[in-house]
This record gives structure tokens, C-alpha cells and sequence, in this order.
């Protein structure tokens, strides 16, 4: 049994093609065999006929009357040679030939097709009965020259056919195996191996633009990801290396209580970021693996909009940034935790990135079947060379001031990630030191 497709198609290939030749010569050889055996019939027919026509009755007797020419055909003792009897109705030979061979009397309509002879009777004039028949050895033997010539012309054929098969496979599946080696030629380490797609037919042409574009896919998630790895293991080493510096500096003499307390304050607002950095990945890891399970209930948007901002009162305060709200009452479905959890990171980055004197203005309005929450503050902004990132995790706009803040670069990630889930789009404006325009819709409730 052949394994490769290459094997497979030609074995189909190959039972077809004999299919197709058996019936052909099959159909050839009966249709001669027909065409023949009708010709050696007609032939008798005609003899019989002659012969018929040449019997009449003289003086009380009947005899048979053949032209010096005609009687010719009767005369050779060569095979194929025909030869006739004509028995009167009392079963008594009038006349024959001297080739003929030595029969008792046959009725009129007998008909004979077996072995190598072919022979048949008519009625005749006054009762009688012509019996004509010959052998037909050379038809036979040109019918088995016809057999044996057809098995050499169709294996001939089946040869000829079976290479330029396998020839056209290869070429066929050319395209495939370059598509393998190109699949193959593809590791870890070296994802820019790519199909050429001038090299490969129309049909195959698609399938290989697609597989690609799959693999432009794969190289960019595989550099996501190393960036990820990359920025979640900066961002867990710095907070580490505080925590490390300041128990190796307590540790190394003897400290009042008071530089203790500070020791210990300061390798917790450490390990606070490191707690913040590690659950933001694991929600986001989570969120990849289809195992995070939001509650589906109603929730009154306008009153979470506003509890949300008057816990984040404080911090505006703290950063000397007006904060106002105007929330519409109106419900939507889903988990109220998650949906503050994206209030609050878009609050917060509002009055985060703000500057003194600057000011947030929160608004919940609804939107046909849609809630729409917009947060707009006057903020230092977002360039436009960084607005299509915005949304990856661990990308930050400054990062110097991201840290300062306590900014990991996840929120937007999660925030978006927690807006699609319930059905919405999150989407922003902005103009660098004009301040931004961050809109939430999601579903009404029903």
C-alpha cells in the first residue's frame, strides 16, 4: 500500500486508467467479434440464396444448377472455404459439394455459431433444404491477433501513462512539499521563513497565502510573548531589588526603630507592585486560556460609575485635579466587580496623567441599547506614534512617570479585555498636551 500522496494518486490513477482500458478494448473486441460474425452470416445467407434460386425441378427430378464461375467458390479444399447441401423434402441429398461434410438432413432455420464453424439452412424451392457453412479459423485467429495487440497497445499505454503519472504528481505536489520544507525550516528561534508564492499554482497559490498570513500570526504572537516575558521579568526585578537593597541595608548594622519602619514601608510598597504586576498577569493569562468565568447579573452601571469616583476622590485631590461626575441611571448585564475594576484604571489614569489644575469629567449616557461611559480629562496626552500600541500590555506612553506613579502597564490590557467579554468596544482620542477622550459602550441589560 502506498503512504505518500504521490503513491496514492497514482494508484488511483493507475486502477482507473486500467478500468478505462479494460472497458475500451473489452467494447472493441466484441464489437469486431459482432462485426465479423455478422459478415460470415451474411455471406452463408447470400450463398444459400444463390443456391436456392439455382435449384429447379427437370423432367421430375430436381437438380441444382450453378454457374462454371460461381461453383468456383465451392471448389478449393482450403480452410474457409464454404460448402452447401441440398436435401429434398423427403431428406435426400439433390446436390453438394465435395468439401461438404457428411450430415443427416436439417430442417430449415437451423443456424449453427459453434467452435470454428458457422453454418446455416433456409428453406429452399419445392420443399428443399440449403444448408451453407464454412469454417472461420482465420477470422479466429485475426480476432486473437486483435486481443493481443490491444493487451500490447494498452500496456504500452498504461506504461507511458504510469510515468507521465508520476511525473505530473511530482509536479502537481511540488508546491506542498515547498510549503513542508518552509514549515519545517521554522523554529523558535527563526519564524521569518515563508512560502514563495510566485512558485506555486493558482489553485495552491491561496492555501499558501493563507499559511503565511498564519504564519505572520505565529511570528508576531511568538514576539509578543517574548516581549511579555521580557517586560513582566523587568518589571518583577525592580520591585525585588528594592525589597533585597533595603533588607540587606537593615540587616547590615544595628538601625533605629524608625529606620527600621521605613525599611519596612518601603519593601511594601515594593511588594505591593510586585502583588499588583503578578495578579494583572495572572487575570490576563487566565483571560488567554478561556478560564476566567464572569458573573452575568444586573448591574446599575450609573450607580457603580459613581461610587467609583468618589473613592478615587481622594487621589484627585492628592494630585490638585477637578473631578466631576454625571451619571444616567441605566442597567447592563455582567460582573460588577470587572466592569469597576475598568472605571476605575480609566479614572485613575485620567487624574494619574493629568496636570495640576487639570480636570476629569466622568459621564454615563445611554445610547440607544447601549451604555456609554466616557472619561475626558486635560492631561498631558498620548502621541500618535504611540496610540496604536496603547492597548498592549506592559506598553507605557512615558515610563519614567508610569513608574513614578505606580503604573504596570497592564491596566489597559485588562480594561480592554474586560469591555470586549461583555460585548462592548472600548476606543479613545487624544492630542499630545491636549488630553484625552477614553468611550465605553457596552450592551444595555435587558
Amino acid at each position: 500500500m502506498f503512504r505518500s500522496i504521490r503513491g496514492k494518486l497514482l494508484s488511483w490513477y493507475a486502477i482507473t486508467l486500467l478500468v478505462v482500458l479494460m472497458a475500451f478494448g473489452g467494447l472493441l473486441f466484441e464489437r469486431m467479434e459482432h462485426l465479423l460474425r455478422l459478415g460470415v452470416e451474411k455471406e452463408l445467407r447470400a450463398h444459400a440464396l444463390a443456391i436456392a434460386g439455382a435449384t429447379e425441378e427437370e423432367e421430375g427430378k430436381l437438380k441444382v444448377e450453378l454457374s462454371p464461375e460461381y461453383a468456383q467458390h465451392f471448389l478449393s479444399r482450403e480452410k474457409g472455404t464454404p460448402y452447401y447441401i441440398v436435401w429434398d423434402r423427403a431428406g435426400r441429398i439433390v446436390s453438394r459439394s465435395g468439401n461438404a461434410p457428411e450430415l443427416e438432413p436439417l430442417p430449415a432455420g437451423h443456424r449453427c455459431s459453434a467452435g470454428p464453424q458457422r453454418q446455416l439452412a433456409i428453406a429452399g424451392p419445392d420443399g428443399t433444404v440449403v444448408f451453407v457453412g464454412r469454417e472461420v479459423k482465420r477470422e479466429q485467429a485475426k480476432q486473437r491477433e486483435l486481443l493481443g495487440s490491444l493487451f500490447a497497445i494498452g500496456g504500452g499505454v498504461m506504461v507511458l501513462a504510469l510515468a507521465g503519472g508520476w511525473f505530473l504528481a511530482g509536479r502537481a505536489l511540488a508546491p506542498v512539499r515547498r510549503m513542508s520544507e518552509a514549515a519545517a525550516a521554522m523554529t523558535a528561534s527563526n519564524l521569518t521563513a515563508r512560502i514563495d508564492v510566485g512558485k506555486t499554482e493558482s489553485e495552491l497559490g491561496q492555501l499558501a497565502v493563507t499559511l503565511n498570513q498564519a504564519f505572520d500570526r505565529l511570528e508576531t504572537a511568538f514576539e509578543r510573548q517574548t516581549r511579555f516575558t521580557a517586560d513582566a521579568s523587568h518589571e518583577l526585578r525592580t520591585p525585588l531589588a528594592i525589597v533585597m537593597s533595603q533588607a540587606e541595608l537593615a540587616l547590615r548594622k544595628e538601625r533605629t526603630p524608625g529606620e527600621y519602619r521605613e525599611a519596612l514601608e518601603t519593601s511594601l510598597k515594593a511588594a505591593q507592585r510586585m502583588k499588583a504586576v503578578v495578579e494583572g498577569l495572572l487575570t490576563l493569562a487566565r483571560a488567554d486560556a478561556k478560564e476566567v468565568d464572569l458573573r452575568r447579573e444586573p448591574v446599575e452601571l450609573g450607580k457603580l460609575v459613581e461610587e467609583t469616583a468618589s473613592l478615587l476622590g481622594p487621589l484627585a485631590m492628592e494630585r490638585k485635579v477637578s473631578l466631576t461626575v454625571s451619571a444616567e441611571p441605566v442597567s447592563v448585564t455582567g460582573d460588577a466587580d470587572r466592569l469597576r475594576e475598568v472605571v476605575t484604571n480609566l479614572i485613575t489614569n485620567a487624574i494619574r496623567y493629568n496636570v495640576q489644575g487639570g480636570k476629569v469629567d466622568v459621564s454615563l449616557a445611554v445610547e440607544k441599547d447601549q451604555a456609554a461611559l466616557t472619561v475626558m480629562d486635560t492631561g498631558i496626552g498620548i502621541p500618535e506614534k504611540d496610540q496604536a500600541q496603547l492597548f498592549e500590555r506592559f506598553y507605557r506612553v512615558d515610563k519614567a512617570r508610569s513608574r513614578e506613579v505606580g503604573g504596570s502597564g497592564l491596566g489597559l490590557a485588562i480594561s480592554k479585555w474586560i469591555v470586549e467579554a461583555h460585548g462592548g468596544t472600548v476606543s479613545f482620542s487624544s492630542r499630545e498636551n491636549a488630553g484625552s477622550t477614553f468611550i465605553v459602550r457596552v450592551p444595555r441589560g435587558a
